[in-house]
C-alpha cells in the first residue's frame, strides 16, 4: 500500500549479535560494524564474491545483486540458480542475471546494467522492497520509532523510491547518516559502503523473516513431458548406483546439454534437510533448496538425508548445484557445499595452495569445512561422486562433489 508521512519521534536501538567474524569476509571492517558484519556472515548473507574486499569502499550495483539474491533465498527458502541467458550487454554476472530474472532489479537504458557503478541508497531500498513483493511478504504501514520526516532532505527522494524508502525507514532497515553538524541526513541519492549494505540486508532479513509466509516443503516435481528420464527414475530406489552413469543421467544414446535452455528443461527443485549452526554453538534443523538434474534427484535426496542423520550433524550454510557455467554444474551433476570454508585452490610447485575461490579449508577447526572420511564425504562417495579435495593433481576443490568426477 502507499505510505503516508506520519510524524514520529524517538530512536530504535538495534541490538548487535555477539559473534566473532569468520575468515574470508570483508576486510578492513570498521570497529562499529564488526559485530553486525559477523552476524550477517553467520546468517549466510555474505557473498563469497565480497571476500577480502574493503568494507569501507562503496558497494557496486552488481555486488548488491549478490546480497539481494541471498536475502531472497533466506526469506523464501527457494533455490536460485543462474540462467545461461544474457540480459545485459555489459555484464554476464550470474548474480545480476539471477536478480533480474527474479524481478529484483532493472537495468539502465539500451540494455545496459552498469554493474560497476555505485548504487544509491534509495535504490537499495527499492531492491529490498522488491524482495518483499516477490517473496509475498506483506509489510504493513507501522507507527514505528523512526520516520522519514525526521530528516530534512526527505523531499529529495525520487518519486519511484518514495514508498520503498519510507518502508525501510519505518522498519529501521535504513538509518540516517551524520551531517557533521550534530544532525542526520537521509541522503537518498548518496551511496553506501559494502559494510553498510551488508548490515542493511541483515536487518532486513531479521525483521521480515517473521512476516514471511510459512515455507511449505517443496517436493520433487517431474519434468515436463518433453523430458525423458531413464529407467523410470521417479520410482527408482534411492540406493541405486548405476554402472553406466551417462545412460542413467542422459538416457540411452543421450549426451550432455549444450545450451542453458536444454539444461534447464532437465532440472528440478528439491528440498533437503540440513543442520544450521547458530551463533551460540547450537544446531537447528533447516531446509535447503537446490536445482538439480532430474535423473539424480532421488540420489541427491538420499545423500543429504544421510548427512543430516549422521553423527556429525554437519552444518550447511551455503549449498548449490545447477548453474549454467563450466563443468558439471551446467549439467546439474555437481554440488558445492560451504564454498568459503571449503576453498578451491591451485597447487603450487612447493605443494602449497593458493585459493582461487573461498578462503580456507580447516577441517576439525572450522565446523563448516568438510573432513575427508567424514559424513559428507562418505555420503557422496557412497553414491559414486568424486570429491574435489582428492580427485585431481592440479588443484584442490574442497567444496565440490561431482558425479562424473570433473
Amino acid at each position: 500500500m502507499p505510505y503516508h508521512f506520519v510524524r514520529r519521534a524517538g530512536v530504535l536501538a538495534l541490538a548487535a549479535t555477539m559473534v566473532v567474524p569468520q575468515a574470508g569476509a570483508l576486510s578492513d571492517v570498521s570497529s562499529w560494524a564488526q559485530e553486525d558484519i559477523a552476524a550477517a556472515q553467520q546468517a549466510g548473507l555474505m557473498p563469497t564474491s565480497l571476500a577480502d574486499s574493503s568494507a569501507r569502499e562503496e558497494i557496486t550495483r552488481a555486488e548488491f545483486c549478490a546480497i539481494a539474491v541471498k536475502a531472497y533465498k533466506q526469506l523464501t527458502g527457494k533455490a536460485v540458480y543462474a540462467s545461461g541467458q544474457k540480459f545485459f550487454r555489459d555484464t554476464d554476472d550470474a548474480n545480476v542475471n539471477a536478480a533480474y530474472s527474479l524481478g529484483l532489479v532493472s537495468g539502465r537504458a539500451s540494455g545496459y546494467f552498469d554493474p560497476n557503478a555505485s548504487i544509491e541508497r534509495q535504490d537499495l531500498c527499492v531492491i529490498l522492497n522488491n524482495i518483499l513483493d516477490k517473496a509475498g511478504i506483506d509489510a504493513p504501514e507501522i507507527a514505528g520509532d523512526a520516520c522519514v520526516e525526521d530528516y530534512d532532505d526527505v523531499s529529495t527522494i525520487k518519486s519511484y523510491a518514495v514508498d520503498p524508502v519510507v518502508r525501510m525507514v519505518d522498519y529501521t532497515i535504513v538509518n540516517g547518516i551524520s551531517d557533521g553538524l550534530g544532525g542526520a541526513q537521509l541522503a537518498p541519492s548518496g551511496t553506501a559502503t559494502r559494510e553498510q549494505a551488508v548490515i542493511m540486508a541483515n536487518r532486513f532479513c531479521s525483521e521480515f523473516e517473521k512476516l514471511s509466509p510459512n515455507k511449505s516443503e517443496v517436493v520433487i516435481t517431474k519434468p515436463n513431458t518433453t523430458v525423458s528420464t531413464p529407467n523410470n527414475l521417479w520410482n527408482t530406489p534411492s540406493t541405486i548406483i548405476p554402472d553406466d552413469k551417462m545412460t542413467f543421467v542422459y538416457g540411452l544414446g543421450g549426451s550432455k546439454y549444450t545450451s542453458a535452455e536444454e539444461a534447464e528443461a532437465h532440472m528440478v527443485e528439491i528440498a533437503v534437510p540440513v543442520w544450521r549452526l547458530q551463533s551460540d554453538g547450537t544446531k537447528t534443523t533447516g531446509t535447503a533448496y537446490l536445482q538439480v538434474n532430474a535423473s539424480l534427484a532421488a540420489i541427491y535426496k538420499a545423500i543429504f538425508e544421510e548427512i543430516y542423520n549422521g553423527d556429525e550433524k554437519f552444518p550447511i550454510n551455503d549449498v548449490g548445484c545447477y548453474s549454467w557455467r563450466t563443468g558439471e554444474h551446467s549439467q546439474g551433476t555437481a554440488v558445492d557445499i560451504n564454498p568459503n570454508e571449503n576453498m578451491e585452490a591451485t597447487i603450487n610447485a612447493d605443494g602449497s595452495l593458493t585459493p582461487t575461490c573461498g578462503t580456507h579449508w580447516t577441517p576439525y577447526t572450522d565446523p563448516f569445512s568438510i573432513p575427508e572420511g567424514g559424513d559428507v564425504y562418505n555420503a557422496f562417495t557412497k553414491y559414486g561422486f568424486a570429491w574435489g579435495g582428492n580427485a585431481w593433481h592440479s588443484k584442490r576443490d574442497y567444496m565440490h562433489f561431482s558425479y562424473f568426477g570433473k
